[in-house]
């Protein structure tokens, strides 16, 4: 356990059942040690402590890792730590992961959207390329969050617009392009340019 860390991460609103304040690095090593299994995961991920969820993601073998999987461990993401290792990690690798996604970013829920920005910003930075509808389905996401009026620092607000600044760097000629449509994506790219 790491008091300080883990007092600090209380202050900060990471408020777990049980947080001991280890460190990621130090959770990674400690799964390391093990194999990946698909039921010890599962089984961790049920428990509201931050270090069984941590090992939860570095433990779920990522081929056994489900849609279904991942709609049902997105519904217990409390912080944005979480989110970020789990989209990262697992949610990138799902089958039609791009389209899971999508879905995610339309979500009332501001985590849930936010583990789907994260998502497709992973996507993003790994190459994948966006079919037509998918872009269209994704920039339609991304405008509604700009005018859903979210505070402007809201993590949901937050995470659209570095998962649209992303976007627009895969082909960024094309892809300012594709934006023009949308009041809200002008008006926020307006705003950083």
């Amino acid at each position: 356990m790491n008091g300080v860390v883990s007092t600090l991460q209380r202050r900060q609103g990471l408020d777990y059942k049980i947080n001991f304040g280890v460190e990621i690095p130090r959770i990674k090593g400690i799964a390391s040690d093990y194999d990946q299994n698909k039921e010890l995961a599962q089984a961790l991920w049920k428990e509201n402590i931050r270090e069984c969820r941590m090992l939860a993601i570095f433990l779920m073998p990522i081929r056994e890792f489900t849609p279904e999987d991942a709609d049902e461990w997105i519904k217990n993401v409390t912080f944005t730590e979480l989110a970020d290792h789990l989209a990262m990690q697992l949610l990138c690798n799902i089958t039609d992961a791009v389209t899971h996604a999508i879905e995610w970013c339309k979500e009332d829920d501001q985590l849930k959207s936010y583990c789907g920005y994260m998502t497709l910003s992973h996507l993003l930075r790994k190459g994948t390329i966006l079919s037509r509808e998918q872009e269209e389905s994704f920039l339609q996401a991304a405008d509604n969050t700009l005018k859903e009026g979210c505070t402007a620092n809201s993590v949901k607000r937050r995470c659209a617009g570095n998962t649209i600044l992303k976007y627009i760097d895969t082909d960024r000629e094309k892809n300012i392009e594709n934006t023009r449509h949308f009041n809200n994506l002008n008006t926020f790219l307006d705003k950083i340019q």
